[in-house]
């Protein structure tokens, strides 16, 4: 494990030779590494902190959406130090068994999605890959990392306007006609 990923108060290893793409929303932050064959690696902070169960049992859904037999056990597992929900789940895709993993719980900037699978084929080099991963990731207690959207810009450019007393409080409510009078 030669390279690190540090951003929105997440930190953890991965391969040298795997590639790391991330997705950014105003609700979510989702940070993926794939293998050069067709293992992956994936996390996804939520931040309105979601239940874990109910963010496990939506993914064992779609699992169940995309193939037509879907196996699922409980696991024990942890991320970093807290107890996990933790699902195992084997699939056949193309004639191939797939196995994935999937583990949640509540860390300070949300609710913690962490999900790797591959085909069985791979996974016997894989999966130790995947999982070292998963016992580097670490997270800062303090943070809570959360990206503004444009709502929050009109919010901070609206109490910055209150503070600075350019806010016309006498009527809200006023607006201007064409003519560029109050009506």
């Amino acid at each position: 494990m030669n390279r690190v990923f540090e951003r929105h108060g997440l930190h953890f290893e991965y391969p040298e030779d795997w590639i790391l793409h991330e997705q950014s929303a105003a609700d979510e932050i989702t940070v993926t590494v794939n293998s050069p064959e067709t293992s992956f690696w994936s996390l996804t902070l939520i931040f309105d902190r979601p239940d874990p169960y109910r963010v496990v049992e939506t993914v064992i859904d779609a699992l169940r959406e995309d193939y037509s037999d879907v196996d699922v056990y409980t696991n024990e597992d942890r991320l970093g130090e807290l107890s996990a929900v933790a699902r195992d789940a084997d699939f056949v895709c193309h004639e191939l068994i797939g196995s994935a993993f999937i583990r949640a719980a509540v860390i300070p900037g949300g609710t913690l999605l962490v999900f790797y699978q591959g085909a069985d084929i791979e996974l016997e080099e894989t999966q130790s890959l995947m999982e070292r991963i998963s016992k580097s990731l670490t997270w800062e207690a303090s943070t809570e990392p959360r990206m503004l959207d444009v709502l929050d810009l009109f919010e901070l450019a609206e109490e910055s306007c209150d503070a600075d007393g350019l806010k016309d409080s006498t009527n809200e409510s006023s607006a201007i006609d064409p003519s560029g009078t109050k009506e």
